[in-house]
């Protein structure tokens, strides 16, 4: 029995840990979220305290700040540049319209996340109406994307080559206010989809990277910067090419200061002690530095061998078992929910 309770000591203790690392001390309205969209992200989502990674990004994203954010999947990214754009657009002195057109623009390299990312976005702006989200992507009807985008989105989530479509044969398509791109799981869609034809459109967009404001903006605040957001589970060549030509002086989140060290002497960079430097000097260091890849810590692999024909049926199975464990009396729909549509 003593022994059996040490265990139970010892689980919990693991657990605790487990959970400290992944989540901060912190509220999200600490973080100076507005109170309405706190509410949202328990209610919709069932996140009571931020992320690590989520605490560390929405007030550099609130600041306005270039971001770059390296974190594993699973931590919360997508929540982490959402919430403040959210913020932000609901705080302007005079409301949007949707004849206003795109504000945010958020990049996806697959369909199944584009889904997602729009998910969760309408879950957000439940109770901010008056901001308008949206998707395009690849092996949808054109002609309906063509009309949501003519009537006008205000946070927009698109794969890229649906994007260029529409940027090159929708007329209609306002962009002029553009003031956030993310780049979300850069990594995967700078290999998969990117040639530097289609970089090279996307970064012309206009006002996408331009770090002048446009003038003539009904809604959006004068002297307001644009701001490029970048967001990766992995560090490559190509994520850094990218970081290179669109982030100006960003703020590193994800990469410790031991990492940034290690690689600053590696590549024999000198550090000043003033922190616009030190965030500089990081920056150009992406250039050279070596892939890094980041699983989550609270990742578990396992494997059971099974018959061809029943691996489904096992997956299944295996994913109820863990959804029923995990998921608490408050958020237990919630658990069903995405039960059920993993399973369709």
């Amino acid at each position: 029995m003593e022994q059996r309770s040490k265990s139970s000591r010892g689980k919990l203790k693991e657990e605790n840990k487990n959970s400290s690392e992944v989540f901060a001390s912190c509220s999200f309205s600490s973080l100076g979220l507005h109170s309405t969209l706190c509410d949202q992200l328990k209610e919709r989502l069932g996140f009571e305290v931020p992320t690590q990674v989520q605490a560390q990004a929405i007030p550099v994203v609130l600041s306005g700040r270039h971001v770059l954010v390296n974190a594993a999947t699973g931590t919360g990214k997508t929540v982490a540049y959402l919430a403040p754009i959210i913020h932000l657009l609901q705080n302007y002195d005079k409301r949007i319209q949707r004849s206003d057109g795109t504000f945010a623009l958020v990049l996806v390299p697959t369909r199944e996340l584009c889904m997602q990312v729009y998910e969760i976005l309408q879950k957000l702006l439940h109770r901010f109406h008056w901001i308008v989200p949206g998707y395009i992507m690849g092996g949808e009807n054109r002609s309906k994307e063509k009309a949501r985008l003519r009537k006008g989105v205000s946070i927009l989530v698109a794969t890229p080559g649906r994007l260029l479509d529409h940027l090159k044969n929708t007329s209609s398509f306002v962009h002029t206010n553009l003031r956030w791109i993310v780049f979300d799981e850069a990594d995967r869609y700078c290999i998969l989809i990117l040639s530097k034809q289609a970089l090279d459109a996307l970064l012309g967009i206009p006002n996408v990277l331009d770090k002048s404001v446009t003038k003539g903006n009904s809604a959006a605040t004068p002297e307001v910067q644009k701001q490029n957001l970048l967001l990766s589970a992995t560090l490559n060549e190509k994520v850094n090419h990218l970081a290179k030509i669109s982030l100006e002086n960003p703020v590193m989140i994800g990469l410790d200061d031991k990492k940034i060290l290690q690689n600053v002497n590696r590549n024999r960079i000198s550090l000043e002690p003033d922190m616009a430097d030190r965030v500089e000097e990081s920056r150009k260091m992406l250039s050279s530095s070596a892939e890094e890849y980041k699983l989550p810590a609270q990742l578990v692999q396992r494997y059971i061998k099974v018959p061809c024909g029943s691996r489904l049926v096992v997956l299944l199975s295996i994913l109820k078992h863990l959804f029923e464990r995990e998921a608490s009396q408050k958020n237990f729909y919630i658990w069903k929910h995405q039960f059920v549509l993993l399973a369709r």
